[in-house]
């Protein structure tokens, strides 16, 4: 049976030459999987052990940052290339918002002004590849002709109606932030990435049946 891969159709916030509107279509996550998912779905669908997928991982991990910091990029044939991407280390202004510096004399850039911003990661065609075989097609969930939209919050704001929603309801959904909130599939998706990111979780979650819910972490 073909599996159907979500998207969602955007408006760019330029308009082009003509001064006409453009479009984007973004792909719908139903939610970010983690390792235990992964783990489970090996061993329902190969014989290999999950702890050896496990320690491999492990390993494979703490290689590639070794690779990195080694001033390398890693390829590894048929998956793809790891990279570093660094930056500026944000600063706090006299108000003490976070924000990145601007600098406008080469000579004051030191290493103690860089940081690492993340890691990327460049597929291979042979990695494309398997996509493509793969028996699936396409489903807009905004509807023909409609165009997605989501409220824009600050940390600070979305974290506090989340815990005003919690207080009452004590635990919410991705379903229940999108409609409570006004925020698109992609957008969801984001924040709850943001906030059940460790070390400084906001939230945490649990599968309950088919249904992944959320709390505020425990501290």
């Amino acid at each position: 049976m073909a599996k159907t891969i979500k998207f969602s159709v955007h408006r760019n916030p330029l308009k082009n030459e003509e001064g006409k509107d453009t479009y984007q279509v973004r792909h719908e996550s139903y939610y970010t999987a983690h390792k235990a998912d992964l783990l489970e779905h090996i061993k329902r669908h190969t014989t290999i052990r999950p702890e050896l997928i496990e320690m491999t991982l492990s390993v494979l991990r703490e290689e590639i940052v070794e690779f990195l910091i080694d001033n390398k990029r890693l390829h590894i044939e048929g998956l793809g290339t790891f990279y570093l991407k660094v930056g500026f280390k944000k600063q706090c202004d006299e108000w003490g918002n976070e924000q990145k510096p601007n600098f406008t004399n080469p000579a004051d850039i030191t290493g103690h002004n860089v940081c690492v911003e993340t890691i990327g990661f460049t597929p291979d065609k042979a990695f494309l590849t398997i996509m493509e075989e793969k028996d699936y097609g396409f489903e807009n969930i905004t509807g023909r002709g409609k165009v997605g939209h989501s409220n824009i919050y600050e940390y600070g704001e979305i974290t506090q109606l989340i815990n005003d929603y919690l207080e009452k309801r004590g635990k919410i959904t991705r379903k229940e932030m999108m409609s409570t909130f006004g925020l698109t599939r992609h957008a969801t998706a984001k924040w709850i990435d943001l906030l059940t990111e460790s070390p400084n979780a906001f939230l945490e979650s649990e599968k309950i049946g088919n249904t992944t819910v959320y709390y505020r972490c425990k501290k």
